[in-house]
Order: structure tokens, then sequence, then C-alpha cells
């Protein structure tokens, strides 16, 4: 069997779910065929193959591209160990799991010192290495939380379609940017079907959600900083889909992968999550800071909300972190139903709620501008205003 035929036989089971990173493993023709693996239980990550001679270089694009390097020494060989030194000279911080046979106390020794991570037998066997490359990954972890400062995330539900979530999402989004003095503010509208948040706002850009997608392993900070719009405002917006995908289009690894870059971007991170739930759209409730369910005083929405609510209290959600928001309230004495008579049939309390005035809000919209923009100090602005001590107080927390 030719080398590029293995490869191709073979890719499906060379997948480790290690949080997006790239493994890769660099072995000769015959150390590859004789690798044994069966089945990977460990994580989510790309495993590149490189199928070349001991001794020979490595090219700097895949190195550069790997988390970890599986590479094959092979002792009697100098330009082998001259790799390795190569490769460590040139990538100091890139973890090196060196992959030989018949190694002694000696030599595993004179590996070490040069700098490699551990050291495995050949023919590789899958246990083995994956208990390595988890501890590995773990270490990676730990580092990477003690070095970046992850920003805030706040999730905005709705309790059915047309409650006003998106407009509350983009105001919030938008008075957060406007006090933003540090990395700044992303909205993401992970609304994948009907999502109009970037069209509120005046943006036209053709690149959304979906590019960063479709990118998967691959999305990094620059991809993601280059499909995000700029408001006029300062707000970042990372759009729906020009076109309308199936909410099966994503999985949870890939959206927590682009939610982890955008925290490391933006000190705040909005997202407007679609009405229908997935499974990916619960584990980024479940990761957010804070989570907005957004009602109205009406027997449908607020039935549909008390059902939202029982759906997170069995995911062990806290409710501490979700804050209800009445919208398009009538700031009137007689209303059909109250605040206190809506948090009662909840069992749980509408800690805030947004004037109606539907023309002010319309006209924002046919604008693509915020409320501000057409009404200074609007009441719907000083309502939306009056969320922003919590996100304050949670992100200094």
């Amino acid at each position: 069997m030719g080398v590029s035929e293995y490869i191709t036989f073979t890719s499906e089971d060379w997948v480790l779910d290690l949080k997006s990173r790239s493994v890769l493993l660099v072995l000769s023709e015959a150390e590859m065929t004789s690798a044994h693996f069966e089945d990977v239980t460990i994580g989510q990550a790309q495993v590149l193959l490189a199928t070349t001679p001991p001794d020979a270089r490595l090219e700097e694009a895949q190195l550069d591209a790997a988390t970890i390097l599986i590479l094959e020494i092979r002792p009697d060989m100098p330009k082998s160990i001259d790799r390795l030194k190569q490769v460590r000279a040139s990538h100091p911080d890139l973890p090196i799991i060196a992959a030989t046979r018949d190694s002694n106390l000696s030599l595993v020794r004179m590996l070490l010192k040069q700098g490699v991570r551990d050291v495995v037998a050949l023919p590789l066997a899958q246990t083995e290495l994956a208990a390595i490359i988890a501890e590995i990954c773990g270490e990676l972890d730990a580092r990477k939380a003690a070095e970046v400062q992850q920003g805030q995330l706040i999730s905005v539900l709705k309790s059915i379609g047309g409650v006003g979530a998106t407009t509350i999402a983009t105001h919030l989004a938008g008075e957060l940017a406007a006090g933003n003095t540090g990395k700044g503010v992303c909205l993401i509208d992970l609304d994948l079907q009907f999502g109009d948040a970037g069209a509120y706002l005046g943006l036209s850009s053709q690149l959304s959600i979906a590019d960063l997608i479709a990118a998967g392993a691959r999305i990094d900070r620059d991809l993601l900083r280059s499909v995000a719009s700029k408001s006029a405002n300062g707000l970042h917006v990372i759009a729906a889909p020009i076109d309308i995908m199936p909410l099966e289009s994503a999985n949870s690894e890939q959206m927590l992968r682009i939610i982890e870059l955008a925290r490391e971007e933006f000190d705040h991170v909005v997202l407007d999550l679609p009405t229908n739930w997935t499974n990916w759209t619960l584990s980024l409730v479940a990761l957010s800071d804070i989570v907005f369910l957004v009602a109205e005083l009406s027997v449908a929405s607020l039935r549909q909300a008390k059902r939202q609510l029982q759906l997170l209290a069995s995911q062990d959600i806290s409710s501490s972190h979700i804050h209800v928001i009445a919208n398009r309230v009538e700031k009137r004495m007689f209303r059909t139903i109250n605040l206190d008579d809506a948090s009662h049939a909840l069992g749980h309390q509408i800690e805030y709620s947004i004037h109606n005035d539907y023309p002010l809000v319309r006209a924002a919209h046919d604008q693509g501008v915020l409320i501000d923009a057409i009404r200074a100090r609007s009441k719907i602005g000083a309502d939306i205003s009056a969320m922003l001590p919590i996100l304050t107080k949670e992100a200094g927390a």
C-alpha cells in the first residue's frame, strides 16, 4: 500500500477531540503502517499526518500549524537527532513527543535534554499516546487560562419568536461598546435562519458566522476579526448567514471554538440565540456568565418562557445567572397582566422591563441605527441602560 493510499484510507481514524488543536504526527512509512490504533476516545482536534524519512527536514508551515508534535527519532542516524535540534531551536514552545524503538535510559535522558516533553515506544500504541496527549493538553489549558483574560459572555434568549430579543441584544451590545475603553464588544448573531442583527445596525457585510463555521479547525483570531463588521459606535458584529442554514450545520465543538476565540479578543461577547434549542445553543448558554430571557406580558410568551426556565434548570444552569426581561411593557396603571403576576406565573423574578414604543423601534430598524440616533434619552434607551450595572458587576467579579 502506498503512502498516499494509507493516509486517505485511515484519515478519519486520526481525529482527536482536543478542542481544535492540531497534533502533527511525523513518522516514516514503515512506522506509519505499523501503528496500532483502533478507536480514539479522547477529545477533538485534527491529527496531521506527515510521512517522511526519519532524517528529512520538516516544513515550517507544518510546524507553525501544530500544537503538539509527535516526531520519530532514529538514534543511529545523526541527521535524525539534528532534525530534533532544529525543530526545538525554531519552535521552542512546541511540545514534542519523541517516538523511537528500543529506547534505553541513556537515550531517554539525551532526548529530554534536547527539550522533548515525553518519549513513546514504536510501534505507536493508542492508549499510551492518548494519555500523554491528554496530559499535555491539560497543561496547555492551564497555561492559557493563566495568560488570557476571557471576556464576559452574555446570551440573549427569546421566549418565542418576535418578542424583540434581537432589538434588546443590539442595543445592549451598543451601550456596552459606547462605554468600552478596552478590547471592545462583539455581538454575534447565531440565529442561522432568521437573524437580523446586522441589518438592524445598517451593516451589509457578505461575511458571516457561516464563514467561521465553514473554516472548522482553521479558524483563528485573524479570520474572526475579518468576519466581524464594525458599526458606527465601535460595536463589532458577526452577522447571521445571508442564506438560511440548518441549525444542525454547526456543532458544539465548532461553536465553542468560535466563542472561545471571541472571548479572547473582546471584553464582552453578546450572543443573539435562535428560538429553537440545539445541543450547541444549550452548551453556549451553560457557558455564559449572564443569560437574558426576553418575554412579553402575554399568556403565550410567558408560558414558553416558563418552559425555557424549566429546561435550563434541568441542565443545572444556575437561576442566579438568568435574568428575565419583559419587553414592550405599557407603562400604565391598568394592564391585563402586571409584572408581579407574571413573575409569580414564571416562578422567577422579572428584573427588567422595556418600554413599549413600537414606532420608534421600527424607525430605527428601517434606518439601520440604534434608537438613540433618532431620539436621544428615549425611555427605551433608559431601560436598556438600567441593565448595564449587572454586566459591569459580573465582569469585575
